[in-house]
């Protein structure tokens, strides 16, 4: 019997010291939520709720437990392991386990005493005001129901000299109808012609007109990315006399919207060393069939010199579920550059390493992507489902890693090699 009422004293002493330790909104949980969630979900921003306050986050109390314990939210699809990258997003294991305890516990409001400063956001620009801006030069209506749209607007640079850019940021005029922003800088006023040859804002750039005028890649938006600047010295050539062509992939939502992005661009200050360029490996002829909810394809590509990897970008579209991209250097030896699992095609990231690193050359990449082309893909948009190939639109399909580099010298393979 004494052992028994020892027993139970401890458990219930137990069951007391949990009651006294449940989190409280005010203490731990608002602060998890500021940290991990308000950046997206807070007014006019991409998240489809806020989490500013505690009538907010109490109300979803049980989904923020149930997104976080399965590891959907944050978003951040990286599996640990395979690349270190410093924009990574992941919440910890601990911050986890509080969310749930507090969820358990029916969301205990606590002391406000103890709630934290309200967190403040520059809604603006994220990295503060440009160095210089470029709008489409009118808005433009998108109306009704159908195919996506493709379309590009063209504005002049106005440089007089060659520029590098650091960084850049793209903000949607309308996140209802945008679904990505691509931009590119155009030194032949090719792309400024097709402008004038149309009667609409901007001109048709779906898929066959990419080829139309020569582009040079100065960078682009797509849910889920996060602004970031590159290096002191290291930017992205602006040529001057050039025009600045903002492509914009609109969906049509059955009502008459209208749409005016706009582009900032950063530019480098001090002499800039290293030229940001971007390798890609894709595969055009993948065929994901019917029904397969596990389907493979592969891409592949070698690099001819030394080069300095800073990110890689995995892209696929709402079928895609897995992509995996793996270097293996020309002693034999493997590095795993990321292990995207499970993909999201609403938030695509740029996985920045932490520390740059150097692929010599001869070093291939090869990338393995996984699609879920059945009936048990909630995203599918397939209804009924068909066999899905190459192609630009939602309801089509991508395999692309994006790898972003600069050049190496040889001296530098050399070294790394003798090591």
């Amino acid at each position: 019997m004494r052992l028994l009422f020892a027993t139970l004293s401890c458990a219930s002493l137990f069951a007391a010291s949990k009651d006294v330790a449940a989190p409280t909104y005010a203490k731990e949980v608002s602060r998890i939520i500021q940290k991990n969630c308000e950046s997206c979900h807070r007014p006019g921003q991409i998240g489809p709720f806020s989490l500013t306050n505690y009538k907010e986050v109490s109300a979803f109390k049980a989904e923020i437990k149930r997104v976080t314990t399965a590891h959907i939210m944050p978003p951040w699809s990286a599996v640990p392991g395979h690349g270190d990258f410093k924009n990574e997003r992941r919440i910890s294991d601990e911050e986890i386990a509080t969310l749930a305890r507090w969820a358990d516990a029916g969301a205990p409001m606590g002391n406000a005493k103890d709630l934290p400063p309200a967190r403040v956001f520059n809604d603006g620009w994220a990295l503060g005001p440009p160095d210089l801006s470029y709008k489409m030069l009118e808005p433009f209506t998108l109306a009704g129901n159908g195919v996506d749209v493709y379309r590009c607007f063209v504005v002049p640079s106005g440089l007089t000299e060659d520029k590098y850019i650091r960084g850049m940021e793209v903000r949607p005029g309308n996140r209802k109808i945008v679904h990505h922003v691509r931009t590119f800088a155009d030194t032949t006023g090719q792309a400024r012609k097709l402008d004038e040859a149309d009667p609409a804002p901007g001109f048709d750039c779906s898929l066959g007109m990419t080829q139309a005028y020569k582009r040079i890649a100065i960078g682009g938006w797509a849910p889920g990315l996060i602004t970031d600047l590159r290096a002191e010295d290291t930017g992205a050539l602006f040529p001057k006399s050039s025009d600045v062509v903002i492509e914009v992939h609109y969906h049509k939502n059955g009502l008459t919207e209208m749409d005016q992005s706009e582009l900032g661009i950063y530019l480098n200050k001090v002499p800039v060393k290293h030229i940001a360029k971007s390798a890609i490996v894709a595969n055009i002829g993948i065929r994901i069939p019917a029904g397969d909810a596990h389907h493979e394809e592969r891409a592949s590509y070698r690099f001819s010199k030394n080069v300095i990897v800073t990110s890689v970008l995995p892209h696929m579209h709402l079928l895609g579920h897995e992509m995996k991209m793996t270097a293996t250097l020309p002693d034999g030896t493997k590095k795993e550059l990321v292990w995207a699992k499970p993909y999201d095609f609403n938030w695509q990231t740029n996985y920045v390493y932490k520390e740059p690193f150097l692929l010599p050359a001869g070093t291939k990449v090869d990338v393995v992507a996984y699609y879920n082309n059945s009936e048990s893909n909630p995203k599918n948009p397939s209804k009924p489902l068909k066999e899905i190939r190459w192609g630009e639109g939602t309801e089509e399909e991508m395999l692309v890693g994006f790898i972003s580099y600069y050049d190496a010298p040889q001296a530098a393979a050399v070294t790394a090699q003798n090591r």
